[in-house]
């Protein structure tokens, strides 16, 4: 019995570590605008409180609309995506955290915040900020800060180089230029998929297949997206890692799912 117990906590010592060791290499943390459990964009305010608790210790947090740093922007997978998961209960508001990486392994799930309170916000908030108290546990700090700080000294021009740098030709600044790209491949179920640009938004395509399967219309708010494709029609959008996230209706239990193409 105590050989088993001590095995026991050595099991959850090592999967604590390794959780604390992975998060800290991860700089910033992406907070949805809306969680599955509830309707609307930041209802009772709660995806704000996610942002604001993940900064209160020690984390760089942004909800997806905000602008993010060009950093963030240029490699996704800088960054931790962020969810609230709601557990039925009566009587009683049941909440965790997790924290997923850019290929949606779950990096890090809090244990249960929970209170009694009647009150839908303030249940959901003190329920909220009762899980965060294992985010708090964790001590973060990223552990990338010492590298680019020497990255940055050691790429750092000298005062001749400066005096000695010459504005760039016409015909270098072209080269430069960032390139639109026109197809996007994705990963779905094991199965290929392209997105083709258009004007109307995307045109949908099995990989390596000719004849589009679907299309993808932008919505007024430039954010959104009107998937028609068969049993994939439904609404989506992408996400800070560039994957597409459609939610749609299973054609065989009739039930709102959400489904993840994981950009390539």
């Amino acid at each position: 019995m105590l050989r088993t117990l001590f095995l026991g906590l050595v099991l959850i010592f090592t999967l604590s570590s390794n959780a604390q060791k992975n998060i800290n290499d991860y700089k910033y943390i992406i907070v949805p605008e809306s969680y599955g459990f509830l309707k609307g964009n930041d209802t009772y305010q709660l995806n704000s409180l996610t942002k604001f608790l993940f900064n209160k210790y020690g984390f760089k947090a942004f909800l997806q609309s905000d602008n993010l740093p060009d950093e963030l922007r240029r490699n996704g997978c800088s960054s931790l995506r962020a969810d609230v998961k709601k557990r039925n209960g009566v009587f009683v508001t049941r909440l965790t955290i997790e924290l997923t990486d850019c290929s949606g392994k779950v990096v890090f799930s809090s244990s249960e915040g929970s209170t009694r309170e009647k009150d839908f916000k303030k249940a959901y908030q003190l329920a909220l900020r009762d899980a965060f108290k294992d985010v708090e546990a964790l001590n973060y700090t990223y552990s990338g800060y010492k590298e680019e700080i020497v990255a940055q000294n050691e790429n750092a021009p000298t005062k001749e180089e400066v005096v000695k740098k010459e504005e760039p030709r016409v015909e270098e600044v072209i080269a430069s230029a960032p390139v639109s790209k026109e197809e996007i491949t994705y990963l779905f179920n094991d199965t290929g998929f392209v997105f083709k640009k258009q004007e109307y938004g995307f045109e949908l395509f099995q990989k390596d297949e000719k004849v589009a399967i679907g299309k993808l219309f932008k919505s007024t708010n430039g954010k959104t997206y009107i998937v028609k494709a068969g049993d994939l029609s439904g609404n989506g959008y992408f996400d800070a890692y560039g994957n597409f996230i459609l939610e749609r209706i299973n054609p065989v239990t009739n039930k709102l799912i959400t489904d993840t193409f994981a950009r390539q």
